[in-house]
Protein backbone atom coordinates (compact mmCIF):
# COMPACT_ATOMS: atom_id res chain seq x y z
CA UNK A 1 0.00 0.00 0.00
CA UNK A 2 1.21 3.55 -0.95
CA UNK A 3 2.11 5.89 1.90
CA UNK A 4 0.06 8.81 3.02
CA UNK A 5 0.33 11.98 4.85
CA UNK A 6 -2.39 13.56 7.27
CA UNK A 7 -5.87 11.60 8.09
CA UNK A 8 -4.65 8.54 10.40
CA UNK A 9 -7.20 6.15 9.08
CA UNK A 10 -5.39 6.54 5.50
CA UNK A 11 -2.31 6.16 6.85
CA UNK A 12 -2.87 3.25 8.63
CA UNK A 13 -5.19 2.17 5.89
CA UNK A 14 -4.26 -1.86 4.77
CA UNK A 15 -6.76 -2.72 1.81
CA UNK A 16 -7.50 -1.59 -1.06
CA UNK A 17 -11.58 0.19 -1.94
CA UNK A 18 -13.64 -3.01 -2.21
CA UNK A 19 -17.39 -2.95 -4.18
CA UNK A 20 -19.26 -2.34 -1.17
CA UNK A 21 -17.12 1.29 0.01
CA UNK A 22 -17.13 2.35 -3.43
CA UNK A 23 -20.88 2.31 -4.02
CA UNK A 24 -20.88 4.36 -0.97
CA UNK A 25 -18.91 6.96 -2.36
CA UNK A 26 -20.50 7.04 -5.40
CA UNK A 27 -24.26 7.53 -2.95
CA UNK A 28 -21.87 10.54 -1.31
CA UNK A 29 -21.01 12.34 -4.69
CA UNK A 30 -24.74 11.86 -5.73
CA UNK A 31 -25.43 14.36 -2.95
CA UNK A 32 -23.71 17.12 -4.20
CA UNK A 33 -26.17 20.19 -4.45
CA UNK A 34 -25.03 21.99 -7.55
CA UNK A 35 -25.10 19.73 -11.02
CA UNK A 36 -21.34 20.33 -12.79
CA UNK A 37 -19.62 19.65 -9.45
CA UNK A 38 -21.88 16.59 -9.08
CA UNK A 39 -20.94 15.42 -12.49
CA UNK A 40 -17.72 15.84 -12.41
CA UNK A 41 -17.16 14.15 -9.15
CA UNK A 42 -18.77 11.06 -10.36
CA UNK A 43 -16.77 11.16 -12.91
CA UNK A 44 -13.85 11.65 -11.34
CA UNK A 45 -14.38 8.34 -9.54
CA UNK A 46 -15.25 6.46 -12.14
CA UNK A 47 -12.35 7.16 -14.85
CA UNK A 48 -10.18 6.71 -11.53
CA UNK A 49 -11.63 3.33 -10.46
CA UNK A 50 -12.03 2.20 -14.22
CA UNK A 51 -8.42 2.96 -15.26
CA UNK A 52 -6.09 3.08 -12.28
CA UNK A 53 -4.74 6.35 -13.72
CA UNK A 54 -2.43 8.67 -11.81
CA UNK A 55 -4.43 11.89 -10.25
CA UNK A 56 -2.08 14.22 -12.83
CA UNK A 57 -2.94 12.00 -15.87
CA UNK A 58 -6.63 12.27 -15.45
CA UNK A 59 -6.09 15.98 -14.72
CA UNK A 60 -4.77 16.34 -18.35
CA UNK A 61 -6.91 14.54 -20.71
CA UNK A 62 -8.52 16.38 -23.30
CA UNK A 63 -11.95 16.58 -23.99
CA UNK A 64 -11.40 15.73 -27.66
CA UNK A 65 -9.33 12.17 -26.43
CA UNK A 66 -12.75 11.34 -25.54
CA UNK A 67 -14.84 9.62 -28.08
CA UNK A 68 -17.69 6.82 -27.96
CA UNK A 69 -17.45 3.87 -30.81
CA UNK A 70 -18.47 0.74 -31.40
CA UNK A 71 -19.79 0.30 -28.09
CA UNK A 72 -16.93 1.54 -26.31
CA UNK A 73 -15.63 4.36 -24.49
CA UNK A 74 -12.42 5.84 -25.57
CA UNK A 75 -9.94 7.73 -23.42
CA UNK A 76 -6.84 9.36 -24.31
CA UNK A 77 -4.34 9.65 -21.46
CA UNK A 78 -0.62 11.48 -21.38
CA UNK A 79 1.38 9.92 -19.52
CA UNK A 80 3.49 10.85 -16.10
CA UNK A 81 6.43 8.95 -16.79
CA UNK A 82 10.12 10.14 -15.56
CA UNK A 83 11.42 12.58 -18.52
CA UNK A 84 14.64 10.91 -19.83
CA UNK A 85 17.31 13.53 -20.75
CA UNK A 86 19.39 12.77 -24.06
CA UNK A 87 21.83 14.13 -25.97
CA UNK A 88 21.28 15.44 -29.33
CA UNK A 89 23.53 15.53 -32.28
CA UNK A 90 23.45 19.09 -33.27
CA UNK A 91 24.39 18.15 -37.04
CA UNK A 92 22.55 14.70 -37.88
CA UNK A 93 19.80 15.19 -35.03
CA UNK A 94 19.97 11.52 -33.66
CA UNK A 95 19.20 10.83 -29.97
CA UNK A 96 21.76 9.57 -27.80
CA UNK A 97 22.06 8.60 -24.06
CA UNK A 98 23.06 11.02 -22.17
CA UNK A 99 25.97 9.19 -20.87
CA UNK A 100 27.08 9.12 -25.11
CA UNK A 101 30.48 11.02 -25.85
CA UNK A 102 29.75 10.49 -29.29
CA UNK A 103 26.75 10.40 -31.56
CA UNK A 104 26.03 6.93 -32.70
CA UNK A 105 25.64 7.77 -36.35
CA UNK A 106 27.97 10.15 -37.40
CA UNK A 107 30.87 10.04 -34.71
CA UNK A 108 30.55 13.69 -33.59
CA UNK A 109 32.23 14.49 -30.60
CA UNK A 110 28.35 15.75 -27.91
CA UNK A 111 30.35 15.90 -24.97
CA UNK A 112 29.50 19.28 -24.27
CA UNK A 113 25.52 19.08 -25.31
CA UNK A 114 23.75 19.25 -22.63
CA UNK A 115 21.32 16.54 -22.11
CA UNK A 116 17.25 17.61 -22.34
CA UNK A 117 14.42 15.57 -22.51
CA UNK A 118 12.32 14.38 -25.53
CA UNK A 119 9.13 16.82 -25.17
CA UNK A 120 7.24 14.56 -27.17
CA UNK A 121 4.29 12.79 -24.71
CA UNK A 122 3.86 9.36 -24.43
CA UNK A 123 0.01 9.08 -24.91
CA UNK A 124 -2.13 6.06 -23.82
CA UNK A 125 -5.68 4.59 -24.83
CA UNK A 126 -7.94 2.78 -23.17
CA UNK A 127 -11.17 1.55 -24.37
CA UNK A 128 -14.20 0.81 -21.82
CA UNK A 129 -17.25 -1.06 -22.83
CA UNK A 130 -20.68 1.03 -22.27
CA UNK A 131 -21.98 -1.99 -20.97
CA UNK A 132 -19.47 -1.26 -17.78
CA UNK A 133 -22.12 1.18 -15.61
CA UNK A 134 -19.17 3.39 -14.95
CA UNK A 135 -19.42 4.58 -18.01
CA UNK A 136 -22.58 6.67 -17.67
CA UNK A 137 -21.67 8.85 -15.66
CA UNK A 138 -18.41 10.01 -17.68
CA UNK A 139 -20.70 10.33 -20.69
CA UNK A 140 -23.14 12.14 -18.89
CA UNK A 141 -20.22 14.72 -17.48
CA UNK A 142 -18.82 14.64 -21.40
CA UNK A 143 -22.10 15.83 -22.28
CA UNK A 144 -22.38 17.99 -19.94
CA UNK A 145 -18.87 19.77 -21.16
CA UNK A 146 -19.76 19.64 -24.75
CA UNK A 147 -23.19 21.22 -24.76
CA UNK A 148 -21.60 24.42 -23.29
CA UNK A 149 -21.22 27.45 -25.78
CA UNK A 150 -17.49 27.80 -24.92
CA UNK A 151 -16.48 23.93 -24.90
CA UNK A 152 -13.68 23.67 -22.99
CA UNK A 153 -10.24 22.06 -24.01
CA UNK A 154 -9.91 19.76 -20.71
CA UNK A 155 -11.87 17.16 -19.81
CA UNK A 156 -11.37 18.83 -16.01
CA UNK A 157 -11.17 22.46 -16.78
CA UNK A 158 -10.06 24.84 -14.51
CA UNK A 159 -12.63 27.61 -12.82
CA UNK A 160 -13.23 30.38 -10.65
CA UNK A 161 -15.97 31.46 -8.52
CA UNK A 162 -17.67 34.81 -9.13
CA UNK A 163 -20.61 36.05 -7.07
CA UNK A 164 -21.15 31.97 -6.59
CA UNK A 165 -20.95 31.35 -10.19
CA UNK A 166 -18.32 28.66 -11.39
CA UNK A 167 -16.39 29.96 -14.67
CA UNK A 168 -14.72 27.44 -16.34
CA UNK A 169 -11.12 28.45 -17.87
CA UNK A 170 -11.14 26.93 -21.23
CA UNK A 171 -7.28 26.44 -21.77
CA UNK A 172 -6.84 25.81 -18.40
CA UNK A 173 -7.02 22.08 -16.52
CA UNK A 174 -7.00 21.15 -13.06
CA UNK A 175 -4.13 20.33 -11.23
CA UNK A 176 -3.17 16.92 -10.03
CA UNK A 177 -3.54 18.67 -6.07
CA UNK A 178 -7.06 19.34 -6.97
CA UNK A 179 -8.29 16.45 -8.49
CA UNK A 180 -6.90 14.93 -4.81
CA UNK A 181 -9.11 17.61 -3.21
CA UNK A 182 -11.93 16.42 -5.12
CA UNK A 183 -12.03 12.89 -4.04
CA UNK A 184 -10.72 13.67 -0.25
CA UNK A 185 -13.76 16.38 -0.48
CA UNK A 186 -16.10 13.27 -0.83
CA UNK A 187 -14.24 10.83 1.51
CA UNK A 188 -11.98 10.98 4.10
CA UNK A 189 -11.23 7.52 3.80
CA UNK A 190 -9.31 7.46 -0.10
CA UNK A 191 -7.31 9.00 -2.08
CA UNK A 192 -6.55 8.46 -5.82
CA UNK A 193 -3.47 6.57 -5.98
CA UNK A 194 -5.46 4.00 -3.76
CA UNK A 195 -7.80 3.42 -7.10
CA UNK A 196 -4.60 2.38 -8.84
CA UNK A 197 -3.75 0.09 -5.87
CA UNK A 198 -7.24 -1.14 -6.30
CA UNK A 199 -6.97 -1.99 -10.12
CA UNK A 200 -3.40 -3.37 -10.15
CA UNK A 201 -4.70 -5.81 -7.41
CA UNK A 202 -8.12 -6.53 -9.51
CA UNK A 203 -5.82 -7.80 -12.16
CA UNK A 204 -3.69 -10.18 -10.04
CA UNK A 205 -6.83 -11.72 -8.39
CA UNK A 206 -8.23 -12.21 -11.78
CA UNK A 207 -4.98 -13.77 -12.72
CA UNK A 208 -2.15 -14.69 -10.33
CA UNK A 209 0.49 -15.84 -12.44
CA UNK A 210 3.79 -14.74 -13.41
CA UNK A 211 1.65 -13.42 -17.13
CA UNK A 212 -0.42 -11.16 -14.01
CA UNK A 213 2.05 -8.95 -13.85
CA UNK A 214 3.04 -8.19 -16.90
CA UNK A 215 -1.41 -7.60 -17.15
CA UNK A 216 -1.21 -5.40 -14.79
CA UNK A 217 2.28 -3.90 -15.97
CA UNK A 218 0.09 -3.43 -19.21
CA UNK A 219 -3.04 -2.26 -17.93
CA UNK A 220 -1.30 0.65 -15.49
CA UNK A 221 1.20 1.88 -18.39
CA UNK A 222 3.92 0.66 -15.82
CA UNK A 223 7.65 1.43 -16.85
CA UNK A 224 8.89 -1.78 -15.95
CA UNK A 225 7.78 -5.15 -14.63
CA UNK A 226 8.92 -5.20 -11.71
CA UNK A 227 6.13 -3.15 -9.86
CA UNK A 228 3.60 -5.31 -11.43
CA UNK A 229 5.30 -8.57 -9.52
CA UNK A 230 5.35 -6.03 -6.24
CA UNK A 231 1.35 -6.85 -6.70
CA UNK A 232 1.55 -10.28 -7.02
CA UNK A 233 3.77 -10.74 -3.82
CA UNK A 234 1.44 -8.46 -1.92
CA UNK A 235 -1.26 -10.93 -3.12
CA UNK A 236 0.21 -13.93 -2.36
CA UNK A 237 1.01 -12.36 1.09
CA UNK A 238 -2.40 -11.80 1.76
CA UNK A 239 -3.85 -15.50 0.73
CA UNK A 240 -0.53 -16.61 2.70
CA UNK A 241 -1.97 -14.76 5.78
CA UNK A 242 -5.08 -16.10 5.64
CA UNK A 243 -4.48 -19.67 5.13
CA UNK A 244 -2.40 -19.26 8.19
CA UNK A 245 -5.02 -17.92 10.23
CA UNK A 246 -7.36 -20.44 8.76
CA UNK A 247 -4.80 -23.17 10.42
CA UNK A 248 -4.58 -21.45 13.54
CA UNK A 249 -8.67 -21.08 14.47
Amino acid sequence: MTRVRNSEERVNRKTVISAEEFSEVLEAARLLTDEFFRLRALAVLCLLMLTGKRREEIARVQLDFIRIEHGFLSVTFELEKKKRRKRICPDCETVNSKASSFCKKCGLTIVGIEPRSNKKPDLSTKAISLNDPLTQPIVEYVDNLRNRINTPKFLFPRGKMVFGNYFLIRNRHLTGRQIFNIVRGISELIWPHLFRETVGSEVIKNDPTIIGAFKVMNRLDLENYETGFHYLKRYASDIIQREEEKILD
